[in-house]
């Protein structure tokens, strides 16, 4: 005996991959993150709270009203049956030989009607539970495109339909997942933070559905929330974030018609967790990528500064030696002078070198003193032995005295000028004193009349290594500005270069701390 088959249509589903069935199905595409994960187990959760409630089929009673019915029948049967054989023995008059055979005969009947709607039932129970079972199996495996069409209007309908509009959601959500995720992944930490910024927006924009999205920069709490005006765009936000840290908030608006539930929130706030650790990580590339520039400048510098040293060491000891050895017996004066000469410049490298070493230790402490700088600024000049370059030192300090460490100043003074010769092509030098009164500052400004600082070099002239546009053409380490003014910042003053002057080339100005001992 077979029952009526209920009416249920459930074909085999095609295999077709989805975001869920990556989660099921390893071999079908790669895991997605952790998340990921955590964000399709909440929407699995809130997924039957909404979606369109799809059109009921057929009409029949509801499942308790029938198995109530079925029951109900089952037991007033045989009840009806044992009146009706009492009445027909009664009306017979043979109630002592047919009784017995009559009731037997109600009991199996009873039997056999009960489980007739007993089959009946679980027929009719069996059949939508098997389609609803089959229906989930295919969804843990990942296809949720195939509906569940059960007839009726009762408890195992709705249930259809409620697996329906779980399904639908959890495939609308998927593939709003898929977009963002597909967003992130093309994140590189080689784009810029304002170029991950207008993509996150244009992103944001086609994932949710949003009118507009922007990403800013600022505290969350710089960015007022709004108020949502019935038939008006409504306005979402999340705060993006890097770990612990707040980095801005992304900030969009939906269109009046579009729902918005705490499942969009949340991956409207695993979007934006994402792009902070992408603009955090792009961040952090920048750094990288400028502290490896900075490594390569400074290995190029040292390279040159090598170079430099060499030749610089070099060229003093071979005039060295050259002049010592034309020493037979001849007029030694002018040969001793050269020797001299060049001695003094290997000990002033040597000597500026050994200055390096110790600011960087931090083991140079000027010794300050009280002095006039204007001589010690001739005698430096008329050291360097270039006559044939004019030179003028206007002294207008008035009586004014400097503080400064004597050795150091003579340190500083000699780098300046030997950077005017070297690059004012032979041009006069001038170094002019004067008094900052306001400051209690004396001034010092050597300047040539050379081609001067180019634009691009000013920014960097008082770095380790580096020198001036004719670096190619004169010799020299590049140390003689960051040294002198490390020298003189340790005495309390500073080293500076002044503005472009048309009328003049470079002028370096030395501002130390100074007294009018008249005054006091």
């Amino acid at each position: 005996m077979h029952g009526p088959d209920p009416e249920i249509r459930a074909p085999e589903p095609a295999s077709r991959p989805t975001l869920l069935s990556s989660r099921r199905t390893p071999d079908s595409r790669p895991p997605l993150d952790a998340e990921a994960l955590l964000a399709l187990d909440e929407l699995e959760r809130l997924a039957a709270q909404t979606g369109p409630e799809p059109q009921r089929l057929g009409s029949r009673l509801a499942f308790r009203t029938r198995l109530t019915v079925a029951l109900v029948a089952t037991a007033i049967l045989p009840l009806a049956l044992f009146g009706l054989i009492l009445l027909l023995t009664h009306a017979t008059g043979s109630a002592d030989t047919t009784l017995p055979r009559l009731l037997l005969l109600a009991i199996v009947i009873a039997a056999l009607t009960a489980v007739l709607l007993a089959y009946l039932v679980a027929a009719d129970l069996t059949g939508p539970l098997r389609a609803i079972a089959a229906a989930v199996d295919r969804a843990s495996a990942g296809d949720l495109s195939t509906p569940i069409l059960v007839a009726g209007d009762d408890e195992l309908a709705r249930l259809a339909e409620s697996h329906n509009r779980l399904a639908g959601d959890l495939e609308r959500r998927n593939r709003e997942l898929g977009r963002i995720l597909s967003a992130i992944v093309s994140y590189s930490p080689r784009d810029g933070q304002e170029w991950l910024r207008g993509m996150a927006a244009e992103d944001a924009k086609q994932a949710f559905g949003m009118i507009d999205a922007s990403v800013f920069l600022v505290d969350p709490i710089e960015i007022p929330g709004e108020e949502t005006v019935p038939g008006e765009p409504r306005p979402v936000r999340a705060v993006v974030r890097a770990g612990d840290d707040a980095l801005g908030v992304l900030v969009g608006h939906l269109p009046a018609t579009r729902s918005w539930e705490r499942a969009d929130q949340d991956l409207l706030e695993l979007f934006a967790s994402e792009l902070g650790v992408a603009m955090r990580n792009a961040e952090l590339f920048a750094r990288v990528e400028a502290q490896n520039a900075q490594l390569l400048e400074l290995d190029a510098a040292k390279d040159d500064f090598l170079r430099g040293v060499s030749h610089n060491l070099q060229t003093p000891l071979t005039s060295i030696r050259a002049y010592a050895t034309q020493l037979d017996g001849a007029k030694p004066d002018r040969r001793l002078g050269i020797i001299t000469e060049q001695a003094d410049r290997l000990s002033r490298m040597v000597r500026q070198l050994l200055t390096v070493t110790r600011l960087e230790s931090g083991a140079l402490k000027p010794q300050a003193e009280v002095l006039a700088p204007g001589p010690r600024i001739r005698r430096a000049w008329e050291a360097m032995a270039v006559e044939q370059i004019p030179f003028t030192l206007l002294d207008g300090a008035e009586g004014w005295l400097a503080i400064a460490d004597a050795d150091q100043l003579d340190q500083v003074m000699w780098a300046l000028l030997d950077n005017a010769v070297k690059y004012g092509e032979r041009s006069p030098v001038e170094v002019e004193l004067a008094v900052d009164e306001a400051g209690g500052r004396l001034r010092i400004t050597v300047a040539d009349q050379g081609p001067g600082v180019r634009d691009a070099d000013r920014s960097r002239l008082f770095g380790r290594f580096e020198r001036g546009a004719q670096q190619s053409a004169e010799d020299g380490t590049g140390l003689g500005l960051y040294v002198s003014r490390e020298l003189v910042r340790a005495m309390g003053g500073d080293l500076v270069l002044e503005p472009h002057d048309a009328s003049r080339g470079a002028a370096f100005s030395v501002y130390l701390p100074a007294e009018n001992p008249v005054e006091s």
